[in-house]
């Protein structure tokens, strides 16, 4: 089965400024590699390599990095400016044949993509998001009912899970984009239709929004994916 991907990479990076005052996002290095380079990397290495490129912001300079280091996959480029996440898809709908990988272009991880289609492919869902646990930022307290502290955990993984991305959809599940203004109402209605399954990882996950997550993704880039298979330049 033939399945696409789309990378969305049309944001400011407002909060990696002021190295995106040059660049877009996903044109950021982790490794002397590209955040959008290590994204397609790890996705063709599944063979997939029929790629969208959703792009806003910057979008001549993804052009121009993709004309020159993209050679491994057919790809095709569509600049829908300053918009919601939801109109880059819409946008995208002409291009797309028929099932669909949906990415972060700020976010990596070692989804096993095989595992999470074949996750799909057995739940009743149009759509499937990845999400991954939550891990709090604090230490989290029990105090008992005499005001005396009767537990305590730094920064525990809570039952609780994010979106990371990693979206596999089908063709059905994009006919609602139309009634839709914003990714979070997308989202809510796939919910709402019980349309959106939930793959959990509990592996590797990058994202990176901050200059402290760029240099954070440098000590755990190798986590992602083997090196000696795909390459470091």
């Amino acid at each position: 089965m033939s399945v696409q991907a789309l990378i969305l990479c049309g944001g400011k990076g407002e909060r990696l400024r002021p190295l995106t005052e040059n660049i877009p996002k996903p044109l950021a290095k982790i490794k002397s590699k590209t955040i959008l380079g290590h994204i397609i990397d790890y996705i063709v290495t599944y063979g997939i390599k029929d790629l969208i490129i959703a792009t806003g912001y910057q979008s001549e300079k993804i052009k121009e990095y993709l004309e020159t280091s993209c050679h491994d996959c057919n790809y095709s480029i569509i600049d829908s400016g300053d918009v919601d996440i939801v109109q880059r898809i819409k946008d995208a709908v002409p291009h797309i044949t028929g099932d669909l990988i949906l990415l972060y272009g700020d976010t990596l991880s070692d989804v096993n993509i095989n595992d999470l289609i074949k996750f799909h492919h057995s739940h009743r869902g149009t759509a499937t998001m990845t999400v991954w646990p939550l891990r709090s930022q604090f230490g989290v307290l029990e105090v008992d009912q005499e005001g005396m502290i009767s537990s305590y955990q730094e920064k525990p993984i809570l039952d609780k899970w994010i979106n990371i991305g990693y979206f596999y959809l089908e063709p059905n599940s994009l006919k609602l984009l139309d009634s839709c203004d914003s990714f979070e109402n997308y989202l809510t209605l796939l919910i709402e239709k019980r349309e959106l399954n939930g793959y959990k990882h509990r592996g590797a996950h990058i994202t990176v929004n901050t200059l402290k997550e760029l240099n954070d993704a440098e000590d755990n880039i190798d986590k992602i994916y083997d090196y000696n298979i795909i390459g470091r330049n």
